[in-house]
């Protein structure tokens, strides 16, 4: 069966388990639109065990791979450190470009991929595939709506109890906590506090991994008329707390992927409090008995458990269609590279912050 002249071919640069347990596999369902014919990784028995799965041909090297005719979409999924140089190269070759997170590791990666793209007129594509997880969604579209009144304080908590001895536990490999999971959970976050440039405070420590690179974060966002917004990226909590929790001038939210619960009060329903400045009779405290509405959500299924463990294909599978509209029909991108050059640079501001909280 040969293939559609619709079919966008595929390169894989890095086979690790982005590129082979992710975008492989993800791909799988999607062979009308997508084919992997081409793929590089500096270790050659993870290349051949990824090319004999998919048919594709083993390159080796990626100046090769992004000089390869039949290849229209590279998907730059090497180590951190390499993911702005590999695209950058794949847009000036006139590839499409599909880069992991983190996108960069700077403002200026990312403006540099930005300006490749324009220069060449090929699709730059962040792989900010969790921002359409289901949960997140319910909880934008909660605040969004003004039952919680104003959002004061957000909390989002990846937490878990795990140790890691790999490289993504390294700094000379630009691993760590905000480098390798940090972006997914700082996006909400940056969505949640309202996409300005915030102040940010950071706390980084290695605790259980191998490496010196960090696997507790803490960050904080905050900003005059904005939320505050905590992140918690931890390794080492033995009692996990719910991923979400919102509070807001009429009410509250908590809960995980996939399930959550909020509560809220009209306050044009109870009696007006003007106050007081008079001792109130009987040495009364304040107290009122609040008339909550309540109410709930529970996903279909596709919630993730956020820290260490694997994204949902659902979502891969969305981002991908929706590159396929991009590069065959013209359609909008739905997650723009310019809605996470912000990101990135709160991941600049989170090493400098704690860089300075360590003296």
């Amino acid at each position: 069966m040969s293939d559609s002249p619709k079919t966008i071919k595929i390169g894989i640069s890095g086979l690790g388990r982005s590129g082979h347990d992710i975008h492989v596999k993800g791909l799988g369902d999607l062979t009308d639109q997508f084919k992997v014919v081409a793929v590089f990784d500096p270790i050659t028995p993870r290349a051949t065990q990824t090319a004999s799965d998919t048919g594709a041909r083993v390159i080796d090297s990626f100046e090769a791979l992004i000089a390869d005719d039949e290849v229209e979409l590279i998907v730059a999924a090497s180590m951190n450190a390499h993911h702005a140089q590999q695209a950058t190269a794949a847009l000036k070759a006139h590839k499409h470009v599909l880069c992991e997170k983190p996108f960069g590791l700077t403002v200026a990666d990312v403006d540099m991929m930005i300006q490749a793209s324009k220069e060449s007129g090929k699709v730059l594509q962040p792989f900010q595939q969790r921002r359409q997880e289901v949960d997140f969604q319910k909880v934008k579209e909660i605040c969004e709506s003004g039952i919680l009144g104003e959002i004061q304080f957000v909390r989002i908590c990846w937490h878990g109890f795990y140790r890691r001895w790999d490289w993504q536990t390294d700094h000379k490999t630009s691993g760590g906590a905000l480098n390798n999971n940090g972006p997914h959970p700082i996006d909400h976050a940056m969505i949640l506090f309202g996409d300005e440039n915030p102040n940010v405070w950071c706390e980084m420590r290695s605790v259980l991994c191998s490496g010196d690179a960090e696997d507790y974060l803490k960050v904080i966002l905050t900003g005059k008329g904005r939320p505050t917004v905590e992140v918690e990226l931890h390794s080492n909590v033995a009692y996990p707390q719910d991923r979400w929790l919102i509070c807001g001038s009429k009410g509250g939210l908590r809960g995980t992927g996939d399930k959550l619960d909020w509560k809220s009060v009209d306050f044009s329903k109870m009696p007006p409090r003007p106050l007081e400045l008079e001792p109130l009779d009987g040495r009364a405290y304040c107290g009122e008995e609040i008339q909550w509405v309540e109410d709930s959500w529970a996903s279909d299924g596709g919630g993730d458990g956020g820290a260490g463990a694997a994204p949902s294909t659902e979502y891969i599978q969305m981002l991908y269609r929706n590159l396929f509209d991009v590069i065959r029909k013209g359609s909008e991108q739905k997650i723009t590279p310019q809605s996470v050059r912000s990101r990135i640079g709160v991941l600049e501001k989170c090493r400098v912050a704690a860089a300075n909280l360590n003296g």
